[in-house]
């Protein structure tokens, strides 16, 4: 057994997570120089489950040894630093690294460092595929063999601080990655499939926080809109539109924009992509009852001025929210509706009464992303460096925007049909998300077959 006098080996430490160690009450001790066998200290050593999964996560034998869990603690505390294999994988001696280290650490910081925002592990029948989503579109950046799935998979889940052991259940994790060059959290879900668990990992970069509207391709019409709008001391700003189509990077944005030293900002989310500082955050988690409602119910004692509900899912949330519109505060939130004039039939249909939201919504902003064109190569090059020759570099924002006019408020009051209120709302000047997409095509930002796909034309 050894003492506190005797350090963990460095390269023995970088094979798991602090997390990983907490949860299953382990650390590793040393690497056999001859068999590069590793001795991990556990309390169980005689969960021959466990010691298997970690054997095939860090890819070398594990030779068990017993200690207290109380012990295993200290040890953690006193030789584990806070970051552990997590953060800096990549600055490792890669003679120390398992092939699967090697092999998971290449992808993240291939992905990393090429605009990618989301890696798609795939078991199959006969090949393990990784692909990458970037732009909005997905496509394969791996093919790998399928004897490779077990190691590559419970080596993601061991930086995730996932339970390895649990195979039949969906789990969620994070990461924070490191390559030396640059860093980057990572949300990561793990889904049991027929050949195996999928995992996804979606990149969060810190550095990909917008902090103004031009920059998502709002042009100045619906900027000036947008701006008027967050500058009100209360009522509902909604955003919609469907999964995927940048609700959240535009409720960043936002807040970015009016948060100050005199202002309460709180936000209630599913999950915390971004951690934003001078803004309260409170991730929802379901397991324990804290939900959109009762975490918003309890952020309204909090005395704020600005609330950003990450989305509107029931009639309950709805109403709380509409209600805090109505007393004094400014609320933030989004709806998956397909167009903005719909978003307030959808509120009505969750049981809001016309009369609030007729006097709680200020603004709705529908919105889709389609491909930008590549501004190197203006998406004639199939040699272009800048976007790998597809043509396209980054996405931006299409935007339809109906402020609540009064005109508006008196047809939502009357219950009013959609049709009349979009008839109106186009009458008073709203742009459709049809038009803003077209008038992006006559500027060279993006391409009719790019707007077409979202179902506009």
């Amino acid at each position: 057994m050894m003492s506190l006098s005797e350090r963990p080996s460095p390269a023995a430490l970088r094979l798991l997570t602090r997390e990983a160690m907490r949860r299953f009450s382990v650390i590793p001790l040393s690497l056999d120089p001859s068999t590069g066998a590793l001795s991990l200290a556990m309390s169980d050593p005689d969960d021959f489950e466990l010691v298997s999964d970690i054997q095939t996560a860090v890819g070398v034998p594990v030779v068990p040894v017993r200690a207290e869990p109380a012990r295993i603690d200290e040890w953690i505390d006193a030789f584990v630093n806070g970051d552990s294999a997590k953060a800096a994988p990549a600055r490792a001696d890669q003679r120390l690294q398992t092939p699967a280290m090697r092999l998971v650490d290449e992808i993240i910081s291939e992905a990393m460092h090429g605009g990618v925002s989301d890696i798609h592990f795939e078991p199959g029948e006969r090949e393990f595929i990784v692909r990458f989503r970037k732009d909005g579109v997905l496509h394969v950046a791996r093919r790998l063999p399928v004897r490779s799935v077990p190691e590559t998979i419970s080596r993601v889940k061991i930086l995730a601080a996932m339970d390895i052991a649990e195979r039949r259940r969906p789990q969620d994790g994070r990461i924070h990655f490191n390559d030396g060059s640059g860093e980057v959290d990572i949300r990561v879900s793990a889904l049991p499939t027929d050949y195996g668990q999928k995992i996804v990992l979606r990149l969060l970069d810190k550095g990909a926080i917008i902090h103004e509207l031009g920059s998502l391709g709002m042009l100045p019409r619906h900027r000036e809109l947008a701006e008027k709008e967050i500058r009100k001391p209360y009522g509902m700003f909604l955003i919609t539109g469907p999964t995927g189509s940048g609700k959240t990077t535009t409720l960043y944005t936002l807040l970015q924009m009016i948060r100050s030293p005199e202002l309460n900002v709180s936000t209630v989310e599913e999950p915390i992509e971004y951690k934003l500082s001078g803004i309260t955050q409170t991730a929802v988690n379901a397991k324990i009852g804290l939900t959109f409602a009762s975490a918003l119910r309890t952020l309204l004692r909090q005395d704020p001025d600005v609330i950003m509900v990450g989305e509107i899912r029931d009639g309950e949330t709805a109403e709380l929210a509409i209600r805090a519109a109505l007393t004094g505060h400014l609320v933030f939130s989004t709806l998956h509706t397909n167009d903005a004039p719909s978003a307030i039939v959808r509120l009505i249909d969750m049981g809001i009464e016309p009369f609030l939201v007729a006097s709680a919504v200020n603004m709705v902003m529908a919105q889709r992303l389609v491909r930008r064109v590549c501004p190197k190569c203006g998406g004639h090059s199939a040699d272009c460096v800048h976007c790998g020759g597809s043509g396209f570099r980054g996405r931006l924002g299409i935007y339809e925007m109906m402020p609540v006019s009064e005109n508006i408020r008196e047809l939502i009051h009357s219950r009013a049909p959609l049709s009349e209120i979009r008839g109106l709302a186009r009458r008073e000047g709203m742009v459709t998300l049809a038009e803003d997409g077209l008038e992006k095509v006559r500027l060279g930002w993006t391409t009719n077959d790019e707007v077409a796909s979202e179902a506009l034309l």
